[in-house]
């Protein structure tokens, strides 16, 4: 069975009803953190991502930690690791002892690990939210609308960013169902070393996982 974070984080949402143009202000807002993100030689992050239904009075949160480097990255999260070098997936569960290898799949408007600080960048049109100070922290918020409104299951992509950092602050994805997904940054560090092997799995490390190759 393919984890669930993994489904959620690259589920598809739907119908934007309002964003018709491209705000300028929100594309002044993006285009700064757009070309900062990029200096970025490699980004750690740690992250709470919350599951939250209002209808439902359900709110679910887990503690994650994410590696990124391009399309590379290594995440960490409620027991499991899905490791991705660019042309191989891995989703290793450790209470099952049990990796499934694939292949990584790439679709314009989707989110995942690789590119939830850059998701904005194509696919959607945006406009500028609110201003607001949290927690003594000015951030802006800006609201992203997916062009192919249809395809998708939710309608809005709320990103905060912080003002005087120029950096995302948190990620609320808005589902059509009542559903919000939210990640919060914890600690944002930039430009650590590391190498090529932190985005492999090694089995040797494992003796007894299972591998299961979906390819």
């Amino acid at each position: 069975m393919k984890n669930t974070f993994y489904l959620i984080l690259f589920a598809t949402i739907s119908q934007c009803c309002f964003a018709q143009d491209y705000d300028p202000v929100a594309k002044g807002i993006l285009d700064k953190l757009s070309n900062k993100t990029k200096q970025y030689s490699s980004i750690k992050t740690t992250f709470i991502y919350t599951m939250e239904n209002n209808k439902e009075n359900i709110s679910e949160s887990q503690k994650g930690v994410l590696l990124l480097k391009g399309e590379k990255y290594k995440l960490d999260i409620s027991g499991q690791q899905i490791i991705n070098n660019g042309t191989t997936l891995w989703t290793f569960i450790e209470d099952a002892d049990e990796v499934q290898v694939s292949e990584p799949e790439y679709e314009e408007g989707t989110i995942s690990p690789s590119n939830i600080f850059t998701i904005y960048e194509s696919g959607f049109k945006y406009k500028f939210h609110k201003e607001e100070t949290i927690n003594g922290i000015v951030q802006q918020q800006i609201n992203l609308y997916p062009e192919n409104a249809n395809e998708k299951a939710y309608h809005t992509i709320r990103l905060s960013i912080d003002k005087a950092k120029t950096q995302i602050t948190s990620i609320r994805i808005i589902g059509k169902e009542g559903d919000d997904y939210i990640y919060t940054i914890e600690d944002f560090k930039t430009n650590l070393p590391v190498s090529d092997t932190d985005f492999q799995f090694d089995p040797a490390k494992y003796p007894d996982v299972e591998v299961i190759d979906l390819r």
